[in-house]
């Protein structure tokens, strides 16, 4: 809800500036979303009066009839080119002289057109930016004050507040309301609008009545009629103050009801009182099958237990939401019954619910309006209409109200503050803040006795007073204090998600996108997978399908299923990683718990190993070095720098892994998990065509280890030193077995083993392959010479020859 800042200060006296005032209700739960002003761009415009029209000018290139008028100002007059068909001699308008700044047209220049010097700018509503209409000149009246500055008097130097208003606040929904927070806030003066209506003659209940037949629906209905009205355009002042907030100038009698509306919360609607049969109103409920056309111009069917009003021959508006087209203000009305009223919240939230009529008044209703507001609403509404329109407020009010309402009555204790909040202002200022608020506080006792105002329908209990007086009061006078009676108590992270979490930083940052998948497998997948162990997995007794019917015993299957989702949507090159909890059945060292789980970072990588593109030619795919890599790259994160593959037998691959393409990862006897390439069975139970990769590892069990300490060391400042080392040695010798052979020399210089090429063939022989590496020596505080490298060299080639029995091709 938008709201212009000089209205708000009508009612309360504040010497703060917008913004601070936007801080304040923010602060106490009223959020100011935005602020800003009415108009940017605008100076120098001011209050002209046309004198004369001197002469014709011709129709110009964009349809317009070009005259030369002449334009005063209490120093000077100025000859002014003017195509507006309403500039006529005497009227009053908005006049930039050169000097002046328009919005979107920057500073007003002197400009010659269709040959004669034009001095400024007669402007329309869109010139000064308040309005998208430029048919005419902004015309004022008569009375405006010549020369006088336009921004100050049609309000324009003004800031808009725009309010977030929480749906238990219906009190705020108005200028009124927000002005009676910003009172108790800043302890300024609140004023309520003036209600003074000078009443005429006849009696209202001699012109209209009214008949309520549906008091569930319309608990109180309240009219007013007014007499010898002109329908007019608005005056500038009013026009320019519905703008700023939003709305739609239409013209005087309906613009009082939105302006009035918009001020103290309450929905207003005019009805022609001459198209009413009978000059009276009915409330009902809607019949069967019946339809009316509403102010939009739309016929709509009105559905059951739809209040309707209506005369007694036909609908006339929908109770609460919107007026009918037969009975609305037109340039012909001279006799309005004005009518305020108050409508069931839930019964006015299904009709523009169902009838997808989402007006302001239904905006309010459906959130609860104030039953007591209405008279008064309804005399400030008839004396404005009457003032502006010339008519007579008739005398009295109709009222109809069978059940009135007592209002809510409850008992503070400040005690009770205290316990809830921590702390509590002093008595006076608890008392000063309710009164302010609108609650009526008797403090004579030891407890305070407050009476509920009927618009503060979100307050039901004690507790509701106290967050009053809280958010009044400040959060900030709310002392902080220690929980636990001062002890600080650190928290501490369980070792399994500090370690599952710089691993997931590590494969992130490596490109693969973590997922999330279900702890709830299908047996029968497993089965096709290769899962042939039954007492291996824990079945749910009460399942919601038998697709999810056992716990996971690994995070593959799930990371397959993601791997078919996205294969099914065009994204074949996939690489995820998940952690999560797989489930084994009860062990002896897992206790009371029914079933044993083990946290463990699942990864799974399909397709090409960089983007599509045209540079990569299709043949870049990843393979299970990569899923390898990933597993040792996780594995670093977490610590741990030396552990070590392990092939499996051949017996001992699980089914869903090929034989030959899969291994462990241990630590000396510790098993940290596992990598290899999906089998092509598993990989048919999910439609995956193109080969997959995955690694599993313990994060348990790594938690478990000792976290090293971190180790820096400063960059080489002495070059290395290369030597290439190639072997052939039998098939059954595996690269690592080298490896760690090199390692366990001891040799202290050489501090890099890169395998870089790996051959079987026919030049090698049957059975037998070539491993190659890049050696690297260096030292920290010399440079090497040839003949130190050369000796260590020797010596690792003789050792590595001997232990494998290895013909050494290079070296």
């Amino acid at each position: 809800m938008k709201i212009a800042f000089r209205w708000l200060k009508e009612f309360v006296e504040t010497e703060l500036d917008a913004r601070a005032v936007a801080d304040r209700l923010t602060n106490a739960g009223i959020g100011v979303e935005q602020i800003a002003p009415v108009v940017e761009g605008l100076s120098g415009v001011v209050v002209g009066e046309i004198e004369a029209v001197e002469r014709d000018l011709g129709v110009s290139a964009a349809g317009h009839h070009n005259r030369l008028v002449r334009v005063a100002l209490p120093d000077r007059r100025y000859s002014v080119v003017c195509g507006a068909p309403n500039a006529a001699p005497g009227a009053r308008a908005a006049f930039a002289p050169p000097g002046a700044r328009l919005p979107g047209l920057g500073e007003v220049k002197a400009a010659k057109i269709r040959g004669v010097v034009s001095e400024g700018i007669l402007c329309s509503e869109k010139e000064l930016g308040i309005s998208d209409d430029h048919r005419g000149l902004l015309l004022l009246p008569a009375e405006a004050p010549l020369g006088a500055d336009l921004a100050r008097y049609l309000g324009l130097d003004d800031w808009i507040l725009d309010i977030d208003i929480t749906p238990n606040r219906p009190d705020a929904l108005s200028v009124v309301g927000v002005a009676r927070e910003v009172a108790a806030l800043t302890g300024a003066p609140f004023r309520f609008p003036k209600v003074l209506v000078t009443e005429g003659e006849p009696e209202a209940s001699a012109l209209a009545a009214l008949d309520i037949q549906a008091p569930d629906l319309c608990p109180r209905f309240c009219a007013r009629v007014v007499t010898g009205l002109t329908v007019k355009p608005s005056p500038p002042w009013l026009a320019q103050r519905l703008r700023a907030v939003g709305l739609r100038p239409i013209n005087n009698l309906v613009d009082v009801t939105n302006y009035i509306m918009w001020e103290m919360g309450q929905p207003l609607h005019a009805f022609d009182l001459d198209t009413l049969a009978q000059h009276t109103v009915v409330v009902r409920r809607a019949r069967p099958g019946e339809r009316i056309k509403t102010l939009d111009g739309q016929e709509r069917a009105i559905g059951p237990d739809t209040a309707l009003v209506c005369d007694p021959e036909h609908a006339v508006g929908i109770g609460g939401v919107m007026g009918g087209a037969d009975s609305e203000v037109t340039v012909s009305t001279t006799n309005v019954l004005l009518e305020a009223a108050y409508w069931d919240p839930g019964s006015i939230r299904r009709t523009a619910r169902a009838l997808g009529l989402h007006t302001d008044a239904a905006y309010r209703f459906e959130r609860g309006g104030d039953i007591e507001a209405p008279p008064d609403v309804l005399a400030r509404a008839a004396q404005l209409m009457a003032d502006l329109g010339g008519g007579t407020v008739a005398r009295g009010a109709l009222d109809v109200y069978p059940d009135p309402r007592p209002h809510r009555r409850l008992t503070l204790r400040l005690s009770r503050v205290e316990r809830v909040v921590g702390a509590c202002p002093p008595r006076a200022d608890a008392v000063r803040i309710l009164q302010v608020l609108g609650f009526a506080v008797d403090d004579s006792g030891d407890d305070l006795q407050v009476v509920v105002p009927s618009f503060r329908r979100d307050v039901h209990q004690e507790d509701d007073l106290v967050e009053e007086i809280v958010r009044i009061w400040g959060y900030d006078q709310i002392p902080l204090t220690l929980a636990g009676g001062g002890e600080i108590m650190p928290v501490k992270r369980p070792p399994g998600l500090r370690v599952a979490r710089v691993m997931s930083r590590a494969l992130n940052a490596a490109g693969l996108f973590e997922c999330v998948t279900w702890s709830f497998l299908d047996p029968d997948r497993l089965k096709r997978m290769g899962w042939n162990d039954p007492a291996g997995l824990i079945t749910l007794q009460n399942p919601s399908s038998i697709e999810r019917s056992v716990l996971r015993p690994s995070l593959v299957p799930g990371l397959l299923e993601v791997l078919a989702i996205n294969a099914n949507r065009q994204m074949p090159d996939a690489r995820v990683f998940e952690v999560g909890n797989v489930f084994s059945p009860h062990r002896p060292e897992d206790g009371d718990r029914p079933a044993h789980e083990d946290l463990r970072l699942g990864i799974a990588l399909t397709g090409l190993r960089a983007p599509r593109a045209w540079f990569t030619g299709g043949r870049d795919r990843v393979d299970v070095y990569d899923a390898k890599g990933l597993a040792e790259l996780a594995l670093h994160a977490a610590g741990l720098t030396d552990s070590d593959t392990s092939v499996w037998l051949t017996d001992q691959v699980p089914a869903y892994l090929e034989p030959g393409r899969a291994a462990r990862v241990v630590q000396g006897s510790l098993d940290l998990g596992w990598f290899g390439e999906v089998a092509l069975a598993a990989r048919e139970v999910f439609d995956l065509s193109g080969p997959v990769f995955v690694a599993e590892l313990s994060v348990t069990a790594l938690a478990g280890l000792p976290t090293p300490a971190a180790k820096y060391e400063p960059l080489p400042r002495f070059p290395a030193v290369q030597r290439d080392l190639a072997i052939v040695v039998g098939s059954e010798v595996t690269a690592g077995e080298v490896e760690a052979a090199i390692r366990a020399m001891g040799i202290d210089l050489l501090t890099r083993i890169t395998l870089f090429d790996v051959y079987t063939g026919g030049q090698v022989g049957s059975g037998r392959r070539s491993l190659a590496w890049s050696l690297t020596f260096q030292a920290p505080d010399r440079t090497l010479t040839d003949a130190e490298v050369n000796r260590l060299h020797e010596r690792l080639v003789a050792e590595i020859a001997k232990r494998f029995r290895a013909e050494v091709r290079g070296a």
